[in-house]
């Protein structure tokens, strides 16, 4: 980490103003209830996971492990949104 302050000031500020905002559209509900988007950040998460542990597993130094997380984002978010327009294509046209 670094010795500045202002990079985890900055970060805190975001969460902070991404939090109200997720407060405000839940109350206003500017989304309508059947949209759950939900997989998707939870499968980005899951490879995520299994990336950094396999990464963990094989000893890898911590700037690699990082990339590998990075990657295991990138990968399962775009494995469940693949599985997810399947799903709904197989839904529709059954």
């Amino acid at each position: 980490m670094t010795d500045h302050l202002l990079p985890a000031v900055a970060g805190l500020a975001a969460a902070l103003l991404a939090a109200i905002t997720a407060a405000i559209a839940t109350r206003v509900q500017l989304l309508p209830d059947v949209i759950d988007i939900s997989i998707v950040p939870t499968g980005a998460g899951i490879g995520s996971l299994a990336l950094t542990f396999y990464g963990a597993v094989r000893r890898f130094d911590p700037d690699r492990l990082a990339r590998v997380s990075l990657l295991g984002t990138l990968v399962g978010a775009g494995i469940t949104t693949v599985l997810l327009l399947l799903a709904l294509v197989v839904d529709v046209l059954s």
